[in-house]
């Protein structure tokens, strides 16, 4: 028995629903592509913005570290000044004070290898004198003395502010080279080479109990 053909209205049939597969799939594969596109863009977006950040939390790192070596150099503190009815206790502590300066440049620390090369026949009158020049400090080197008197980098450092008296700091290190006074006295001890420690001393107590306490320290010049 012949098998007779299909009609025209299956034919019709089977073409749209061939289109529409097809329209399905392509629609299917743009649509996976898109999403991939779209996540690769997440991913470089990301990538981006964790560089970003790195970067910025580097170059908070190297701020903070050149603000550390700056504040090593040179700090501060506020220090309750004085009130006014102890005016003239203020007067008299800083014209006492005004008369210490030497004006004369503290000698650099001799270095190990020139106190080494000093030859054992002097006479007991040198031998004296050389015994009272300061020893010189480990670090030192005969181009850049890294210290003078009794001042180099670490006994800087030791120098409490907000705590330490005029009197402490001169009795430890000697009497400043340079010194001035308004309402604060400001006292420089300076090397032959150049190299100083600066320190500033703000008046504070009571008429009964007055002190010169440093407030703030600069200095330059120290290894």
């Amino acid at each position: 028995m012949q098998r007779k053909p299909f009609k025209k209205s299956h034919r019709a049939r089977n073409i749209v629903i061939a289109v529409l597969v097809v329209i399905l799939v392509v629609f299917t594969i743009f649509a996976i592509v898109g999403h991939n596109q779209q996540s690769a863009h997440k991913n470089e977006q990301g990538k981006s913005t964790v560089t970003s950040k790195t970067k910025h939390a580097k170059s908070k790192i190297t701020q903070s570290k050149s603000s550390s070596s700056t504040t090593s150099a040179s700090e501060s503190t506020s220090v309750a000044e004085a009130p006014v009815t102890a005016s003239s206790a203020v007067s008299s502590a800083i014209s006492i004070v005004t008369n210490d300066a030497t004006q004369t440049p503290i000698t650099d620390n001799t270095t190990v290898e020139s106190s080494a090369s000093t030859p054992s026949s002097h006479t007991n009158s040198e031998a004296t004198s050389s015994s009272q020049i300061q020893q010189p400090d480990s670090s030192s080197s005969s181009a850049s003395p890294a210290s003078f008197g009794n001042w180099s980098a670490s006994t800087y450092n030791a120098v409490a502010i907000g705590t330490v008296t005029y009197d402490e700091v001169r009795a430890t290190y000697g009497n400043p080279t340079y010194l001035t006074a308004s309402d604060q006295v400001y006292a420089i001890w300076q090397s032959t080479s150049g190299a100083k420690v600066s320190i500033v001393f703000t008046p504070t107590g009571d008429a009964n109990n007055l002190k010169l306490v440093a407030s703030s320290k600069s200095q330059s010049g120290l290894q």
